[in-house]
């Protein structure tokens, strides 16, 4: 018996009009019943009916869903679903090359990827030398990923094998300890070569993990292979969270290039190794120079497209741009790939014309907004963005910050360097976000939260600043960084950094108390008071009032922070009587009763304690 053909499923997808509608009554259903936040899949899935999956597939505009899918969506926000809210994505306009958006990296048989020459060129004929290293660096959506599959096509094209490793792939578990990092390395690779998993037969404890995971590379997964092997490695932003274990593994990248060029028995296997590392802007920890592989190999840092590239783009999205409609769309958006390949699909669609995206552009319904509000989420984690980013928006002249606000600012694309101060990367960053933090700041003028305040010092810095400024200064920036990375794994947010100091809050008191301890215990361990000259800090924690505004942080808790600081002894952590309360029973304190203190302005004296490490 003959089979019957499989009839094609056809469906729809929303038109921009109804997606602008559907947009907008989510916008409005949010600020009246979630405070203003944003829905999560999740909460939309439980007010739709559909799953989190299905509206992802609906939001996307790019796969075809069935009418009532549409209804259940629109009706979630009462609303009704209209002919012009969709269409049939197999019309004849939906097929042409423009019609396919391009999410996240542009794919090889595109018609829309920019050569950015010579840097294609360039990773071509490195990726063919023995022990090479290629690092590519930009912030987020400038075609980093699009780049790398490239190299590997080229690569690829040799008969070379290659590996892709995605760190973001990695559980929190994994970063436990290095060796525990490793050892998922190790196996990843393994896996990926199709090669069996046996580290138990080059695991040896007693050599530690850096020598069994080069011997594990060297001894079995680079002597099995028989042609050369990329390895690349995507995502490694996610390492500069865990200091400890980035300082080994870079440091173990660095010793694995070197080795290809030792000119020894071992060289010839480590020739066979191409290391491709893809991460974000710049490192954001101290790494020792002569470890960190950040300045060896080929360094690639993406710029954004030029004039001329964005008009060839628009010639292939079937544009008939001149120089002054380029001129005027990058007077907005810069030549950011992602925003420009936005605008030029959505204006070659006729979804929109230039002159309504230039007066759209931060409108709620703007073909900007998700990735806008995105952007704006991923600030309000941390309110010491919020502030830094502000006051570039906010100010007609350049604006100098914090190192460590520019550096986060900088990763994630929303601020260039100018003469060595900040500047919004693009006109559209000033127009959105002088609105969403100008709003933000009403918002915030007075926020009472209960929290526990760490207030950092360091000591003697105005003595040591008049003996050596430069040096100590690149102490203080190295140690800042060191910090504020360990804050952030023990989910620490910055509230404000000065001359000598930082002051970060932490939603959980027992949090506090290990990250505390854990910063003096890293510096004694990176430089023990016998070897290079180093700065010492007091550490005070207090669990009480604080008060969140726009332009400050203050309150009871911040203050007797600061003073529970200033009581301790340099090199040490001090805490407060509501601290030591909060975590006695969970933590395995030893601590050292100093007194009660009268502070002033505040009616009770308070015990303090001092914990040892």
């Amino acid at each position: 018996m003959r089979s019957q053909p499989s009839r094609r499923k056809r469906g729809v997808v929303l038109t921009l009009q109804g997606w602008q509608r559907l947009q907008r009554a989510q916008r409005q259903w949010e600020i009246q019943e979630n405070t203003g936040n944003s829905y999560t899949l999740e909460e939309l899935s439980e007010l739709s009916g559909l799953s989190p999956n299905t509206i992802a597939k609906v939001q996307h505009r790019q796969v075809a869903v069935d009418r009532q899918t549409l209804e259940s969506y629109f009706r979630a926000f009462n609303l009704t679903l209209s002919l012009d809210d969709y269409t049939n994505p197999d019309s004849d306009n939906l097929e042409s090359g423009s019609r396919v958006m391009l999410k996240g990296q542009v794919p090889l048989d595109s018609p829309f990827y920019v050569e950015r020459l010579p840097i294609e060129r360039l990773c071509d004929e490195t990726i063919l030398q023995p022990g090479a290293l290629i690092r590519i660096k930009a912030p987020k959506l400038m075609g980093k990923t699009s780049l790398m599959i490239r190299i590997l096509d080229s690569a690829r094209s040799h008969n070379f094998k290659t590996v892709t490793l995605s760190l973001q792939l990695a559980d929190a578990d994994v970063f436990a300890t290095l060796n525990q990092f490793l050892r998922w390395f190790c196996a990843v690779v393994s896996r990926s070569l199709g090669l069996p998993n046996r580290l138990s037969e080059y695991w040896d404890d007693v050599f530690g993990s850096n020598y069994n995971c080069t011997d594990y590379f060297e001894s079995y997964l680079l002597a099995e292979i028989d042609t050369p092997l990329v390895l690349t490695l995507d995502d490694v932003d996610v390492v500069f969270n865990y200091p400890k274990i980035a300082t080994d593994f870079f440091g173990l990248l660095r010793t694995w290039y070197q080795k290809a060029k030792y000119a020894d028995k071992s060289s010839e296997v480590w020739q066979k190794l191409r290391l491709v590392v893809v991460h974000s802007t710049e490192v954001y920890i101290p790494l020792n120079i002569n470890q960190s592989p950040f300045n060896v190999g080929l360094s690639i840092e993406l710029p954004e497209f030029t004039p001329l590239q964005v008009q060839d783009l628009a010639t292939r999205y079937q544009l008939d741009w001149g120089t002054q409609k380029v001129e005027r769309l990058m007077g907005l958006i810069g030549g950011n790939p992602y925003l420009v390949q936005e605008a030029l699909h959505h204006i070659s669609c006729q979804d929109i014309t230039l002159e309504q995206l230039l007066e759209t552009a931060t409108d709620e319904d703007g073909i900007y907004n998700d990735y806008l509000r995105r952007q704006l989420w991923n600030l309000q984690q941390y309110p010491d963005l919020v502030t830094g980013l502000a006051r570039v928006v906010m100010s007609p002249t350049p604006v100098k910050l914090d190192p460590i606000q520019t550096f986060k600012l900088q990763s994630m694309g929303v601020v260039r360097f100018l003469d060595s101060q900040v500047v919004p990367s693009c006109q559209l960053y000033r127009q959105y976000f002088s609105d969403q933090l100008g709003q933000l700041r009403l918002n915030l003028i007075q926020e009472h939260r209960l929290g526990t305040i760490v207030s950092i010092n360091a000591v003697d810095l105005a003595a040591k600043m008049e003996a050596d400024s430069e040096q100590t200064q690149n102490l203080l920036d190295r140690d800042f960084q060191v910090i504020s990375q360990l804050a952030q794994q023990y989910e620490g947010q910055i509230l404000k950094s000065f001359g000598d100091g930082l002051l970060f809050y932490f939603p959980s008191t027992i949090n506090a108390v290990n990250c505390a301890q854990e910063i003096q215990l890293t510096f004694i361990q990176i430089t023990p008071p016998t070897s290079q000259p180093r700065l010492t800090y007091r550490i005070g924690i207090h669990f009480g009032d604080v008060i969140f505004n726009y332009a400050d942080v203050t309150g009871t808790g911040v203050n007797i922070a600061t003073r529970v600081q200033a009581e301790t002894s340099p090199g040490c952590v001090g805490i407060s009587q509501t601290v030591y309360e909060a975590v006695r029973s969970y933590l395995p304190l030893q601590p050292i009763e100093i007194g009660q203190r009268q502070f002033e302005g505040i009616e009770e004296p308070i015990s303090l304690y001092q914990l040892t490490l």
